[in-house]
């Protein structure tokens, strides 16, 4: 079993190997957080949005390079998120995607 001393030291290594990931996510949060404040937003839409655009930063965090970035665009990247804020980027995603895919001409006509 792990004792106390193994389990930080692992914790402390994970943290450090992606420490660039995890502080973009948290500027993606402080920003969405801060912009939602800014246009005078409910309590429960500015943490649902922040929380949002930290998570969705730590999921592109990792695939930055099928993007055709470098994996030290991250910051940037996690900044942009935050200011754009959740729901524009799930506009923006929503509307990709119903370009991108099949019968979307259908969904769209039948209401759906």
């Amino acid at each position: 079993m792990y004792n106390i001393h193994e389990i930080t030291d692992k914790s402390m290594k994970w943290v450090n190997d992606y420490l660039p990931s995890l502080l973009a996510a948290g500027a993606a949060g402080s920003i969405s957080a801060l912009m939602s404040i800014y246009d005078g937003k409910s309590v429960v839409k500015t943490v649902t949005g922040a929380l949002s655009c930290g998570i969705l930063t730590l999921a592109i965090a990792g695939s930055l390079e099928l993007f055709g970035l470098p994996a030290n665009a991250v910051t940037f990247v996690g900044a942009t998120i935050g200011f754009v804020g959740a729901e524009k980027v799930r506009d923006k995603a929503l509307t990709i995607f119903n370009r991108r895919s099949p019968g979307s001409e259908i969904r769209k006509s039948s209401g759906k």
